[in-house]
């Protein structure tokens, strides 16, 4: 099958290019589009078949009516507007709509092309909220290619693979079957092992300087000034802002923590702050602190709210957002190295957004919220929601709320066996990852693979 990666700097591409090797290795046909001229000059080094968007942008023939190209595509790929692709794609942050519809005109021109050259099959974009993630969706939808997007979870194979859409349940609801003698086994070992680790499963954020994020920071420097000065996702000045931004949130922020009441509580995990999703796919959730106001305020008289920030969202927080929630007298935010698993211990009930706290919080028994529609929602295990104006009745019918520990089994039973080996870039970006992923990226290239 032909393959299509799309990627935007060197680390994704560079790992996405091993991904390749060992798709090209299985027999398939593989080809990269990648934002970076850097990344794309050592693609082809390595004898890689290379597009570089940026490039192809420059060489597209003038577009006499802008509007008129904006509206084709509107009605080309059903959008609702235009600006709907380039609304999550920050380099657009405060610029001119005239020069955001030219930029995303540009986009979808210049990938359509390389699409009618390389015909792909098989298209692997990362989730992402940028122009060109969007816009290769869209396109390859329009075409007929499957577009299969990477998740990272908690199962022992922890690859969730979903075909063309980033948001649907894992699995259909008749997966939910009774379990085997050794599934049952399965899960409750993956239970006990996980519970008893009692960590996050991605690492904590931290704003500090390392010789690490110096060679990178110089190296960005070096290529922003010669191959790459016109990337706009590439801005070493940002490092540096960024740095001291996070480290003085960091130190205001720890007026606002405090420990837990000894009252009974809920709690709720904060999303983090710029995730593709809750900007992407579920920006109606993009008000947290208004969602969360909501459920305190519908919380039973005793009851407490405790936050717990996002280990990657440690300093990325608005410390004006923090502070408006601290506000309510019955909302505790606690220190952000606390343990979640001994908070799903210790709590009546979990509310999320779409954190993968509220899965684990299944493996704990909790009852557990939703109000994003995570992809463990609607199958009977988890209380949902699906207006906010449900709010004030759900929260005090989640404490009264009894999971049942079977139907739970048996949904984890069903996810962990929708699962793959492998795991995104970000998570692992090594060579036995990459050969990892290519062979699940492999199985799942075939066309009896289901929507997850």
């Amino acid at each position: 099958m032909r393959f299509l990666f799309t990627t935007l700097q060197f680390r994704e591409s560079d790992f996405y290019a091993r991904v390749g090797d060992g798709l090209q290795a299985l027999g398939h046909d593989v080809s990269h589009v990648v934002y970076s001229r850097r990344a794309a000059t050592t693609l082809r080094r390595r004898g890689i078949r290379v597009e570089c968007l940026t490039d192809r942008m420059e060489t597209l023939s003038p577009v006499t009516d802008v509007e008129a190209e904006g509206r084709r595509i509107v009605e080309r790929y059903g959008l609702p507007t235009l600006r709907d692709v380039w609304k999550t794609d920050w380099p657009c942050d405060g610029k001119p709509d005239a020069y955001c519809v030219e930029r995303t005109v540009r986009h979808f021109r210049a990938l359509e092309a390389i699409f009618d050259e390389l015909e792909p099959e098989v298209v692997v974009p990362e989730v992402g909220s940028e122009t060109m993630r969007t816009a290769t969706h869209e396109i390859a939808l329009s075409r007929g290619a499957q577009t299969l997007f990477l998740f990272y979870t908690i199962f022992p194979n922890p690859l969730r693979l979903y075909r063309d859409t980033m948001h649907a349940p894992i699995v259909a609801e008749e997966e939910l079957r009774a379990l085997t003698e050794a599934e049952r086994a399965e899960v409750e070992e993956f239970i006990a092992r996980f519970t008893a680790a009692d960590k996050p499963i991605r690492e904590y954020r931290a704003a500090t300087i390392t010789p690490g994020k110096l060679r990178d920071f110089a190296r960005h420097l070096a290529v922003s000034a010669t191959d790459d000065r016109d990337n706009e996702y590439l801005q070493p000045h940002r490092f540096v802002t960024n740095v001291v931004r996070e480290r003085t949130r960091v130190a205001a922020a720890k007026r606002l923590y405090e420990p837990t009441s000894g009252r009974p509580f809920v709690y709720f995990p904060l999303h983090v702050v710029d995730d593709y999703k809750i900007k992407r796919v579920i920006p109606h959730c993009y008000d947290q602190a208004s969602i969360i106001e909501q459920v305190a305020g519908a919380l039973p008289h005793g009851y407490d709210l405790v936050l717990k920030e996002h280990p990657m969202s440690i300093g990325r927080n608005k410390l004006a957002m923090l502070r408006r929630l601290t506000r309510m007298p019955n909302v505790r935010i606690v220190a952000p190295h606390t343990s979640s698993h001994e908070l799903m211990r210790d709590a009546a009930a979990v509310a999320v957004i779409s954190s993968t706290v509220g899965l684990e919080a299944l493996l704990y028994g909790r009852p557990v919220l939703t109000l994003g529609q995570p992809f463990y929602s609607s199958y009977g295990v988890t209380l949902d929601v699906d207006s906010f104006r449900e709010i004030r009745e759900a929260v005090p019918a989640l404490l009264r709320f009894e999971p049942d520990r079977e139907r739970i089994l048996r949904f984890l039973g069903a996810a962990m066996r929708a699962c793959h080996p492998g795991k995104p870039v970000l998570v692992d970006d090594s060579d036995a990852n990459a050969a990892t992923l290519a062979a699940s990226l492999d199985a799942a290239a075939s066309p009896a693979l289901a929507t997850a």
